[in-house]
């Protein structure tokens, strides 16, 4: 089995990211070095969660996958309104039905619940996928 090509995928996921206005210029891709602003400044952590691999009837791989974003802010006292209009703003562009290149589908996305973690305050945004790969 060939399988799924996930920097292939990894890359054509951020490409849709890249699209939305008013991301943050701090970004913590996936495996790469970085240190969050000081002072604090707004940020976002990308992570690619590859589900199983499943041979489907048409004798291709099918995975169910998960790309989450976590969008972080300083705590301040201006409130929440940035960071969830950014969240916002980012699910939007992943609507279901968003073709990820050749890959696949975006089937959900969802802001999920906001936390503290001194001195940010954090908001994940869950973007669930269906990519297909070639078995040979």
């Amino acid at each position: 089995m060939s399988g799924i090509n996930h920097k292939a995928l990894r890359l054509a996921l951020r490409t849709i990211l890249l699209t939305v206005s008013g991301l943050p210029s701090a970004r913590a891709w996936e495996a790469r070095t970085f240190e969050p602003p000081d002072p604090p400044a707004p940020w976002l952590r990308e992570t690619l969660i590859p589900g199983s691999e499943r041979l489907i009837a048409t004798n291709n791989i099918m995975e169910l996958g998960v790309y989450q974003l976590d969008l972080y802010h300083p705590e301040t006292d201006e409130g929440t309104e940035t960071v969830e209009a950014l969240a916002d703003a980012v699910k939007t562009a992943f609507k279901p039905t968003t073709n990820i290149s050749t890959f696949g589908v975006v089937e959900r996305a969802e802001r999920l619940g906001g936390r503290r973690d001194d001195p940010w305050y954090i908001i994940p945004v869950r973007i669930s996928y269906r990519a297909h790969g070639v078995n040979t």
